[in-house]
């Protein structure tokens, strides 16, 4: 678990992932949460992360994360990391948060206590995002929680995005 001054982020196990599948309601009642319907802008995602999580039960920790709003006692979004780091010690990142919370500063809180968790653990050498081609929300994120542009990147689908990055040095002198 992952904890920051105000949120709270819980490594989605298979069995949070199963009450998730059978219903909010479910998983709320086990973590003693609220679970607002629309609480992540990608619902289909909870199914393929289940599924590799299945696959792969060592992702758990590197993987998705449910990030619960601690004052509030509210599932408010998710993110983590696109799975173990690499052999040369790098980890990618995402994140989401649910539109009524955002604007708070929660988006740059949660990045700032990834980007801890993964420099936390000493073969990770640098934390890297990506983000569409252009200056929203997300890239401000970034910024703010140390990272910087490192250019123009080609996903699987063919689309430009960009990339972003944190190396270990960088975030040790911040």
């Amino acid at each position: 678990m992952i904890q920051t001054p105000r949120l709270q982020l819980l490594p989605c196990s298979l069995e949070h992932f199963e009450l998730l599948l059978q219903g909010n309601d479910h998983l709320a009642d086990l973590l003693g949460i609220s679970i607002p319907e629309g609480w992540t802008e990608y619902p289909e995602m909870v199914l393929v992360a289940y599924d590799k999580l299945r696959n792969d039960p060592a992702m758990l920790g590197w993987f998705f994360y449910l990030v619960i709003h601690r004052a509030d006692k509210r599932l408010i979004g998710a993110g983590g990391f696109k799975g173990k780091p690499n052999e040369d010690g790098l980890v990618e990142m995402g994140y989401e948060i649910t539109a009524a919370y955002r604007e708070k500063g929660l988006g740059t809180e949660m990045a700032e206590g990834l980007i801890r968790f993964a420099f936390g653990h000493s073969y990770v050498h640098r934390v890297i995002a990506h983000t569409e081609e252009e200056y929203n929300a997300s890239v401000k994120i970034l910024q703010k929680a140390g990272m910087r542009f490192v250019g123009t990147f080609k996903n699987k689908e063919g689309e430009d995005l960009w990339e972003w990055e944190i190396t270990r040095n960088h975030y040790q002198e911040k």
